[in-house]
């Protein structure tokens, strides 16, 4: 991974500082109410129902937040061995189009997570009593993210496709 590249700056700012935190928090939370449960269980024969639930919650988000952060960095998986062995030309062609399927697929992943939430507005989870919808929204975050990372990247490549033509 080139930390010199465009492609792999990593988030920056409050964006950045808040996916992090949040990772983080969700990870503490987590932590402390699978111990707990576990030490309910084993140690007193009880457990805490909502873990379960807040566990399910908890995964989702962390799995969206870090997919961000993951693409952000470039720490994503991308098969580039074919890629290599084309001429710079087709290769911005090839890039561009693959930037256009990824906005494509925001655009997918955001919409359907917004009519999943609206769907679910009214449906509660039974032992927490939390939306349901909570859970699906948290593809907006990831599609919006994704979609503004990945024309920031195409901007780049772009700028840098026009600059070394001048060069």
């Amino acid at each position: 991974m080139d930390e010199g590249s465009s492609a792999g700056a990593p988030v920056h700012g409050v964006v950045g500082h808040v996916i992090k935190f949040l990772m983080v928090a969700a990870m503490v939370v987590l932590c402390v109410l699978v111990f707990l449960n576990v030490v309910l269980r084993y140690g007193f024969n009880s457990n805490l129902l909502l873990t379960e639930e807040l566990a399910r919650y908890i995964f989702v988000w962390l799995t969206f937040l870090g997919s961000i952060l993951a693409y952000a960095r470039n720490g994503h998986i991308r098969v580039d061995s074919g890629l290599n062995l084309l001429s710079p030309k087709v290769r911005f062609v090839v890039e561009f189009a693959g930037d256009a399927i990824i906005l494509l697929c925001c655009y997918l992943v955001t919409k359907g997570s917004i009519e999943l939430a609206l769907l679910n507005t009214m449906n509660y989870l039974p032992i927490t009593g939390m939306p349901v919808s909570f859970l699906y929204f948290a593809g907006v975050p990831f599609g919006i993210c994704i979609a503004g990372l990945t024309i920031r990247n195409g901007w780049r490549r772009i700028r840098g496709a026009a600059g070394s033509d001048a060069a």
